[in-house]
């Protein structure tokens, strides 16, 4: 089994500096390709994170998020893009996916939610600030992708999802989902900030980034079961900073979680095992068997402490290398 990992190599600070798509094998613990990925110097300055975040495949291509543009890639596994998505209204993308036909993007930094045509229009934004009446203001003459942060955000969506036929956002801030059409349709996570938000096997998965699963049953009036990762992994008293979340094809008791190491100091380093008794953890995914609510395994992602891990899927044999 392989799977797929988008992020990034990190600076000391711990922002991206490097973009990677990586494939492990993880019969081996291996990783079996590496892709990497600078921005453009046009669209960069010194202070950018440059990472891949969320990603999907359609119609036999592959399409990544970087902090200001969406890259095409129609060959695997993926080497140089074929074609880009970006316009000046872009910040800090974190997901996109396939919607109506066209492309629909997390725009996190714009605290929106764009769908653009294949050829790069804008052709609707949802603001998931609408309804504050102190918000910032999106100003048309402003080329957003240069600038490196738009921080503090109200919301800060990420993971977008489809539920009953209509476009939704997680958004870590407030500690739930909501319908980008509808603000009053919303889902309350409450344990964590929510990051990635997936269907797997008939139930809704959210990942939050304190290391819970939420899942959402639609089957039962989409009442919600909480799994602490935590509690379910031997060893450890603290996980690190959890994002990605996917199923194995044909178990549907399992499901394989990605962590990114906690950035701190030395100082910091030594005042973190004085407190849980271990070293932090280094970037890793995880199995997870829910049925028996334990950990079976990790592997470690990247080498030293471990790469900016963002999003995982396990690779349909056609895409194994």
């Amino acid at each position: 089994m392989q799977v797929l990992i988008t992020g990034a190599e990190q600076g000391a600070d711990g922002k991206g500096v490097l973009a990677l798509a990586i494939i492990m094998d993880l019969e081996t613990g291996k990783t079996v390709y590496r892709m990497e990925f600078m921005l453009p110097e046009a669209l960069r300055t010194p202070e950018h994170k440059v990472q891949f975040t969320g990603n999907a495949f359609i119609d036999g291509k592959w399409f990544v998020c970087t902090h200001n543009e969406v890259l095409i890639f129609d060959t695997w596994p993926p080497r140089t893009p074929v074609d880009r998505i970006t316009i000046p209204g872009f910040n800090d993308l974190h997901h996109c996916m396939e919607w109506r036909g066209n492309l629909a993007i997390s725009n996190t930094g714009l605290e929106t939610v764009d769908v653009v045509s294949f050829s790069g229009e804008l052709l609707e934004r949802y603001d998931l600030l609408r309804d504050e009446p102190d918000a910032r203001k999106i100003d048309s003459d402003v080329d957003y992708r240069l600038i490196a942060d738009t921080k503090p955000h109200l919301r800060h969506g990420n993971h977008l999802f489809e539920h009953d036929g209509e476009l939704w956002t997680g958004q870590l801030k407030t500690f739930d989902a909501v319908c980008t059409s509808d603000l009053s349709k919303r889902l309350s996570i409450e344990v964590g900030m929510p990051h990635d938000g997936v269907w797997l096997n008939g139930r809704l998965f959210f990942t939050t980034t304190n290391g819970h699963l939420v899942a959402f049953d639609p089957a039962r009036g989409m009442s919600r079961e909480v799994y602490n990762l935590l509690e379910m992994t031997e060893g450890l008293n603290q996980l690190g900073w959890c994002r990605g979340v996917c199923s194995i094809p044909g178990d549907t008791d399992r499901v394989i979680v990605m962590f990114s190491r906690l950035r701190r100091s030395k100082w910091k380093d030594f005042g973190y095992w004085i407190k849980y008794g271990h070293n932090i953890p280094t970037s890793n995914i995880s199995m997870y068997n829910l049925a028996e609510r334990k950990c079976e395994h990790r592997w470690a992602v990247g080498e030293g402490e471990g790469y900016q891990v963002f999003q995982v899927d396990v690779l349909p044999d056609e895409k194994c290398v």
